[in-house]
């Protein structure tokens, strides 16, 4: 008798425990179910059971993190497509003007009825507007592949003072044009961490734009003060100068200043030199006065004694 109700009783405990079990694994899958579905249908707002099992609260945890990542991905993905949709928007409407211009001097010219004064002014233009296509085309390479990290700079310590004189000697041509002066203060040189060809680079750009917005018969002053931890290389005009408003903009692709509209330019220059600075640790800023002056300051990292 003993023994049947030992029996009895052991079967009615394996049929509980297989119950109990089974219930258990429905309810498992169920939630795992529920899981799957949030993530597949980007639900961020799966609900969270304190109470529930640890391994199914570590899931549902993961769960929200794919789905986080998922979310954070596709805006990425988003705010990437604007920016290159942007970024052709504007690479277009800059290269409309001096197509446009080389289009209508080459038909000029293939029509025949002009002056031989005509015809040399006609093929001057071409080749103005040529050139600056050549130039926008030269910096976008330069600015996408900056961008994308196919161009690495390399700072090592470098002689400040002859990267100043090689930026120099890349404008000097233009400024001698407008008859425009270039003084730098004395200064003992410095080792300086830079990349000499794409700080020169930078650093001409924003001569460039000094000379190209400065009035004939002027002069550009260029200042090295060393400090703590950086050294500070300064550019100051005495030009158009620029409204503090702007003082943000003007380093953003495409800018072109409220003053600067009627120059040439296609507003890549101060773009493509703060990107420079910045790939060396580097950085610049703006100081202005519309009508007296403007400064830029670059700083680049001193090297470790």
């Amino acid at each position: 008798m003993a023994l049947t109700v030992t029996i009895v009783t052991a079967a009615m405990l394996c049929l509980l425990t297989v119950y109990f079990c089974n219930r258990y694994v429905r309810k498992t899958f169920d939630s795992i179910d529920q899981v799957l579905d949030s993530v597949l249908t980007k639900n961020a707002e799966l609900p969270f059971d304190k109470t529930t099992d640890s391994r199914l609260s570590k899931l549902t945890h993961k769960a929200m993190k794919i789905i986080h990542m998922n979310g954070m991905d596709i805006s990425q993905t988003r705010q990437e497509k604007e920016i290159i949709q942007s970024f052709l928007s504007d690479m277009s409407h800059q290269m409309k003007t001096p197509l446009s211009g080389v289009s209508m001097y080459t038909d000029l010219l293939l029509e025949g009825n002009i002056t031989a004064a005509e015809q040399q002014e006609f093929l001057s233009r071409i080749k103005a507007g040529t050139e600056k296509l050549q130039w926008m085309m030269d910096s976008l390479v330069k600015m996408s592949r900056l961008e994308v990290g196919a161009i690495e700079l390399s700072p090592v310590p470098t002689g400040i003072k002859q990267t100043i004189s090689d930026s120099i000697s890349g404008v000097y041509g233009a400024a001698v044009k407008k008859n425009i002066t270039i003084q730098t203060a004395y200064f003992e040189d410095i080792l300086l961490l830079h990349d000499r060809k794409w700080t020169c680079e930078a650093m001409t750009n924003i001569l460039e734009n000094a000379i190209k917005y400065s009035e004939p018969d002027n002069e550009i002053d260029i200042a090295v003060e060393s400090l703590p931890i950086y050294t500070k290389i300064s550019i100051t005009d005495y030009g158009i100068g620029i409204a503090p408003d702007e003082w943000n903009s003007i380093f953003k692709r495409f800018y072109r200043g409220q003053n600067a509209k009627t120059a040439d330019g296609a507003g890549l220059g101060l773009y493509l030199a703060s990107l420079i600075f910045q790939k060396q640790g580097g950085n610049i800023l703006v100081d202005s006065k519309p009508g007296q002056y403007t400064t830029f300051s670059m700083f680049l990292q001193n090297c470790k004694k």
